[in-house]
């Protein structure tokens, strides 16, 4: 909502996703899609937390974002893969015309930064969308030219709703991993703002509503609200009640303060990694040093840990991901993030706290 609020001199475009054949850049095809899922463990199949001493150190298996915006100069990556690719899928909305391309602003907006390597989704409406697998498209939508950004891309009933009809050459692919996940975990970011106004019945759903009502098997077990001075802050951590898998979803923007951290650009480093988004490392390294310490013994309870986000969230769970696998059990940012992978085990459920919209938690 607050990207409307910032940008609303810009002018919406009314268009539908038309498109002549599919342009050179292309998708990859649906059956190398079929063979490297063949070949590649998912979520909840392979472990690979680090060990140090008698502690084996906890990763992050697989980032899901929607609408994130660039993170750093050199597109992050996952130091714990030889291939330094991370597992999962980041999503943007893009609107196809003519002579050019709409796409989200917030995935558009940095101008010299770049996105994780992580496989890349550019989400079409009512015809097939593109899909980057392996290190994905670090440089979409922002560096390729004929892109332009547009504020209702942004809005997630877009994700969720091509993201529930996704085609890839032809063939509705929306059930098969990882696209169904990416279904799934889209209401966990959008639900990471505590409450929505939901498109469908035009009625407010919270988390935990959405949680019940989308994610079968997942139960919310951690609720962190942290005030960060620019916001009440939100952290949630779901598991999974048979894979013991756990998601941490980040809240994105939702206040003027926060959205002024989008302006401040590559200046800064973050775990060892150089010309980070210096408003997105500060904000991570203040959630972390005052949140860590309340989630660090749930997240050791994870059989894997996931990460999700909407527009800012997406972000902070990028730079968190890259952290947590790069190893630099040396630095403070390492260690101010660090949990630890332990026997996995089902936690109980909680219901979230009270709204903490205009309230200092």
């Amino acid at each position: 909502a607050l990207w409307h609020l910032a940008c609303a001199h810009l002018e919406l475009l009314e268009a539908d996703d038309e498109c002549v054949g599919r342009d050179a850049e292309g998708g990859c095809t649906l059956e190398a899609i079929q063979v490297r899922a063949g070949r590649s463990a998912g979520p909840g199949e392979s472990d690979d937390a680090n060990e140090t001493g008698n502690e084996t150190l906890g990763t992050v298996y697989a980032m899901f974002t929607y609408g994130a915006v660039a993170t750093s100069k050199s597109p992050l990556e996952d130091l714990s893969q030889p291939s330094r690719n991370f597992r999962g899928l980041r999503c943007y909305t893009e609107t196809i015309l003519a002579a050019t391309r709409q796409a989200d602003i917030a995935a558009i907006f940095e101008t010299d930064l770049y996105h994780a390597r992580v496989p890349t989704l550019a989400l079409h409406w009512k015809k097939d969308s593109d899909y980057f697998p392996g290190e994905g498209r670090p440089d979409l939508p922002k560096h390729v030219e004929g892109r332009h950004g547009d504020i209702d891309h942004h809005d997630m009933r877009h994700y969720i709703d091509r993201l529930s009809h996704l085609h890839l050459n032809h063939v509705d692919v929306s059930k098969k991993d990882p696209f169904n996940l990416g279904t799934q975990f889209a209401y966990m970011a959008w639900g990471a703002y505590e409450k929505q106004k939901y498109w469908v019945s035009h009625k407010d759903v919270t988390m935990e509503q959405l949680i019940k009502k989308h994610l079968p098997h997942w139960r919310l077990v951690e609720h962190v609200q942290q005030d960060t001075l620019e916001a009440v802050d939100n952290l949630w951590l779901v598991q999974n009640s048979q894979s013991l898998d756990c998601l941490l979803a980040f809240e994105g923007t939702h206040t003027f303060e926060e959205f002024f951290r989008n302006l401040e650009g590559s200046n800064g480093g973050y775990c060892g990694f150089s010309d980070v988004h210096h408003g997105y490392a500060d904000k991570l390294y203040w959630l972390m040093k005052l949140s860590m310490p309340k989630l660090r013994s749930s997240l050791s309870k994870c059989n894997k840990v996931m990460c999700t986000g909407h527009s800012l969230g997406g972000s902070l769970c990028e730079v968190f991901a890259a952290c947590a696998n790069s190893g630099r059990t040396s630095d403070e940012h390492y260690q101010i993030q660090q949990f630890s992978k332990q026997t996995p085990e089902l936690m109980e459920p909680i219901h979230q706290k009270a709204f903490s919209r205009n309230v200092r938690a």
